[in-house]
């Protein structure tokens, strides 16, 4: 690939991680308005919103699963600098190209595997009580989350292999 390919594409990789961090920022500011408006009507009013449960159990995922993305492209994951930072360039990033391996290997297994369940849960026409969402909408969300993690992890592997290279 060139540079303006490698480019074009991580940029793509950028805006998809935003977006999808964006969504996760609306999600957080629904939950809040929803608990507190459920919150006043239970105590105010003695009437709380039927399916607040189910609704924060649908929004609690979007948050957690959509936002691995961002967070991944921005470093923002904890990682043991103590025991990483002891080693030269070349091994760093040799430990980092096999991890990012690794990583990309689980989140490929759970976009396929979350898939199955989507479909099964389209086929079964499973729905949440109360609010009666069709729970195959909610699921999707577990492969779209590790879709957009494996592109990241991918832009990284690229990185982590030049830096090897570098430090030849």
């Amino acid at each position: 690939m060139t540079d303006n390919k490698t480019g074009a594409i991580e940029k793509s990789i950028e805006t998809i991680s935003k977006i999808l961090m964006y969504v996760c920022m609306g999600a957080l500011f629904v939950m809040m308005l929803w608990s507190v408006a459920d919150v006043a009507g239970r105590y105010l009013f003695n009437s709380p919103i039927v399916g607040t449960i189910e609704v924060l159990e649908i929004l609690l995922p979007i948050i957690g699963l959509l936002g691995m993305a961002y967070t991944q492209r921005v470093k923002g994951h904890i990682r043991v600098e103590v025991f990483y930072s002891r080693f030269a360039p070349r091994p760093q990033a040799i430990i980092g190209i096999l991890i990012t391996l690794w990583s990309i290997i689980l989140f490929t297994l759970i976009v396929w595997r979350g898939l199955l369940v989507v479909m099964l849960y389209k086929q079964q026409e499973t729905v949440i009580t109360n609010i009666q969402v069709p729970l195959f909408i909610v699921q999707f969300l577990v492969p779209l989350g590790s879709l957009a993690m494996c592109l990241v992890l991918i832009v990284d592997l690229y990185h982590l292999i030049i830096d090897m290279r570098k430090a030849d």
